[in-house]
C-alpha cells in the first residue's frame, strides 16, 4: 500500500468517526427543548415568573462551560487538519487527536443533555404537549447537541487569509447554475442562507482552484451547493 493511499484511507477513517460521533444519541432531540424555544412561547405556554427565572438561570449556569468545551473542540479539529494535510501524516498522532476530539464531543453532548433535562423537567407534561405542537415544523435531527446551546443553527466558515490579504473567491450552486462572491458580498448571502439547505461544501486551494476558477481561484475557493 503506498503512503498517499495510506493517508486517504487515514483521512476517511477520521472523517467517518467524525461523523459517528456527531450523529449518535442526535434522534431523541424532538423529546427535550432548548431555552431560546421555551422562553419564545412563553406566553403560549403561560409561564409562570418562577419558571421563567428557572429556565434563564439553567441557561446561564451552562453557558460558560459549554463555550470553553466548544471552543477547544473547535482548537482540536484545527490541529487535527493541520495533521492530516502534511506530505506525511503521523497516524499514531492523527489518531491520537482524533480520540481527543471525540472526548470533546461527548462532554458536550453530555453537558447540553444535562441542560435539556433540566430545562424539560420545569416543565408541566401540558407545556411540553403545548411545545411540541408550536414547534412541529422544525426538524431538529439537524441541530447536532455539539453544534450550538440554542435551537437555531450557525453557518461559520473558518480560515486563513493569503498572504497578500486576499480572501478566497465564494461560489453558490444550485440547480439553476452557481454564482461567484467576493468575500464581503459572500457575507451576506450567508446570513440569508439556512444550513439545512446547504447539501454541500468543497474546498479549493491551489492548483486545482486555480484550474477549475482560473485567476478568480488563486486565494482558494470555497463551494457551496444548495438543494434548491
Amino acid at each position: 500500500m503506498t503512503k498517499t493511499m495510506k493517508k486517504q484511507m487515514l483521512t476517511v477513517l477520521i472523517l467517518v468517526l467524525g461523523w459517528t460521533a456527531l450523529t449518535a444519541q442526535d434522534s431523541f432531540q424532538s423529546a427535550l427543548f432548548p431555552a431560546e424555544t421555551i422562553l419564545k412561547h412563553r406566553s403560549e405556554l403561560e409561564l409562570s415568573e418562577a419558571q421563567i427565572t428557572a429556565i434563564k438561570e439553567i441557561y446561564n449556569e451552562n453557558i460558560e462551560a459549554f463555550n470553553t468545551a466548544k471552543w477547544d473542540l473547535d482548537a482540536a479539529q484545527v490541529d487535527l487538519n493541520k495533521l492530516v494535510e502534511k506530505s506525511k501524516v503521523d497516524e499514531d498522532a492523527a489518531l491520537a487527536k482524533m480520540d481527543e476530539i471525540a472526548a470533546l464531543e461527548q462532554k458536550l453532548k453530555n453537558k447540553r443533555l444535562k441542560m435539556l433535562i433540566k430545562l424539560k423537567n420545569k416543565l408541566s407534561v401540558s407545556q411540553q404537549t403545548k411545545l411540541k405542537s408550536l414547534r412541529k415544523d422544525t426538524d431538529l435531527s439537524t441541530h447536532k447537541l455539539t453544534a450550538s446551546i440554542s435551537e437555531s443553527p450557525r453557518i461559520v466558515l473558518r480560515g486563513s487569509a493569503s498572504k497578500d490579504g486576499e480572501t478566497p473567491l465564494f461560489v453558490f450552486i444550485n440547480k439553476k447554475g452557481e454564482v461567484k462572491y467576493k468575500s464581503t458580498e459572500a457575507k451576506a448571502r450567508l446570513q440569508n442562507l439556512n444550513p439545512n439547505e446547504i447539501e454541500t461544501v468543497n474546498v479549493l486551494k491551489g492548483e486545482s482552484a486555480v484550474r477549475k476558477y482560473g485567476e478568480e481561484g488563486k486565494n482558494g475557493v470555497v463551494e457551496i451547493k444548495t438543494k434548491q
